[in-house]
């Protein structure tokens, strides 16, 4: 399971071992043992990679070998999604790609900028998602 931690220094992704059945109900008992509020959520988050990248091949790879709803690829301009099958080879040259996971939302508040999205994906995706997240262009000289 993939979790991004929304707060005041930044997002930061953990990748974490526990089903998100587990995490979230954990997240639920503890807010009524605390008094705290909670809410929760179906949501998205999404990340724009340069397409050129090998990761993003092999992300696009993987998604064609199993069957992960929770995934999509768009092209930024369009941002429509891209069935797996149509993406041709110029796609990649021309264009950055977003990735979209779907997930799950929990804040204390349904207005909050600070929270927790969770997503469960095959491990294998997942790890293409943590070598995208961790992507940083070369720089130019």
């Amino acid at each position: 399971m993939l979790k991004f931690n929304y707060g005041k220094q930044g997002t930061v992704l953990e990748s974490v071992a526990d089903p998100i059945e587990d995490v979230i109900n954990r997240r639920v008992v503890l807010a009524m043992r605390s008094a705290q509020p909670i809410h929760m959520e179906p949501s998205f988050v999404s990340l724009i990679v340069p397409s050129e990248i090998p990761e993003v091949r092999a992300l696009a790879f993987e998604l064609t070998q199993g069957n992960c709803d929770a995934v999509s690829l768009s092209t930024q301009e369009s941002l429509s999604d891209l069935s797996l099958e149509s993406i041709a080879p110029s796609d990649f040259i021309s264009h950055d790609i977003e990735v979209i996971m779907r997930g799950v939302w929990l804040t204390h508040h349904p207005d909050a900028e600070e929270g927790v999205f969770f997503t469960s994906l095959t491990t294998e995706i997942e790890e293409q998602i943590e070598e995208l997240w961790t992507y940083q262009p070369a720089a130019s000289s």
